[in-house]
């Protein structure tokens, strides 16, 4: 009996929205295979990725939109996730190859995400290798000129929630703080830094890549707010805390605590 030939879907990152931000490595594949998938979140609208690809290769191809409605409830998407999976493996028979590509990172709030693990457990018999994207945020930081960390800094990426779950304390304990998901949240969110004293600190970055491209560094010359959130990235550079008082003056009186080369103790 002969072996069914295995099928094979490239999940590809295809950046933020500026066709020339794909990797070589992305365009290569998107070049060579003959169907690309592209998700959407309007039905009665061209997906964005596709309206990326299309500029970024003139191969012919197969070009399928699947529709993923923008919701929350799990058990509405696992239908369209199982749906999808269904289409891409039917897609990729007979040792054929696909690609399904995705805005940013594959793996970073994707619904990539969800479709391999569907694929993975529906359809194993299908080949799935992943290629990196440039992230939002990535691009937006090189857009905006602000190093995300340094030296031993720390950085938080959250997605932004309704009740702002997790905002104060990533302010409190990290460097930097990467804000994703910000959409109709932004009022609250500005209203939070504004009380943190952190206003100032933030850069909010719209539809990075994309046209009607907008930074802005400013956040108090929003007018509006909840448009402005809409395909945001907002990156938080917490300002350096200054020792208390006591310990600096702990650290004037008993200088050879702390050698030039990081040791402790006398020498």
């Amino acid at each position: 009996m002969r072996q069914k030939k295995r099928g094979k879907l490239y999940g590809i990152g295809i950046g933020p929205g500026d066709p020339k931000l794909l990797t070589l490595k992305a365009k290569e594949i998107i070049d060579r295979v003959n169907m690309v998938f592209c998700p959407k979140g309007d039905e009665d609208k061209t997906s964005w990725a596709r309206s990326i690809i299309e500029a970024a290769t003139s191969a012919p191809k197969e070009v399928i939109e699947l529709h993923f409605p923008m919701t929350r409830n799990k058990k509405v998407l696992e239908v369209y996730w199982q749906k999808a999976a269904r289409r891409i493996a039917k897609g990729v028979t007979g040792g054929k190859e696909a690609a399904f590509v995705t805005l940013g990172d594959p793996f970073i709030y994707s619904t990539y995400i969800y479709l391999v693990k569907t694929l993975q457990k529906d359809f194993p018999e299908v080949e799935v290798e992943t290629v990196p994207g440039i992230s939002a945020f990535n691009a937006a930081a090189a857009k905006a000129q602000i190093p995300l960390v340094e030296g031993d800094e720390r950085m938080a990426i959250l997605p932004v929630r309704k009740d702002l779950k997790g905002l104060r304390e990533a302010f409190q304990t990290f460097d930097t703080v990467i804000l994703m998901k910000v959409g109709s949240k932004l009022d609250k969110v500005m209203a939070l830094l504004t009380e943190m004293d952190l206003l100032k600190h933030s850069v909010l970055v719209s539809r990075v890549g994309q046209p009607g491209e907008r930074m802005i560094r400013d956040l108090t010359s929003l007018n509006e707010v909840k448009k402005e959130g809409y395909l945001s990235v907002m990156i938080v550079k917490i300002p350096p805390h200054p020792l208390p008082s006591e310990n600096v003056s702990k650290l004037a009186v008993h200088p050879s605590t702390c050698s030039g080369d990081g040791s402790t103790g006398s020498p």
